[in-house]
C-alpha cells in the first residue's frame, strides 16, 4: 500500500455524466476516480460503499502507473 495515496471521504453522483466520483491524494495532487454507473443516485453510492475498499485498490493500483485520462482523472472498472 502506497502511503502516499490518500483517499478523501467525498464520493458523489454525477447525474450529468452518469458516473460516481471520488478523489485521491497522491504527493498533494488531487486526483479524480470514476466509475461509470447508471442508475440512481442512492443506488450509486450504496454501491460505492459497498465496494470502497476495491475501488481504492483499484485506484491506487492505476495512480502508481499514472494511467490517467486525457483530463487527468483516473477512470475505473465496475465491481
Amino acid at each position: 500500500m502506497n502511503q502516499a495515496i490518500l483517499f478523501n471521504d467525498d464520493a458523489s453522483f454525477n447525474a450529468t455524466q452518469q458516473r460516481i466520483e471520488f478523489t485521491a491524494m497522491n504527493s498533494g495532487l488531487i486526483i479524480r476516480c470514476c466509475v461509470a454507473f447508471e442508475g440512481e443516485e442512492v443506488k450509486a453510492l450504496t454501491h460505492f460503499a459497498e465496494h470502497q475498499f476495491d475501488y481504492e485498490m483499484q485506484a491506487e493500483a492505476l495512480i502508481e502507473e499514472e494511467s490517467y485520462s486525457a483530463e487527468g482523472e483516473v477512470l475505473l472498472s465496475r465491481v
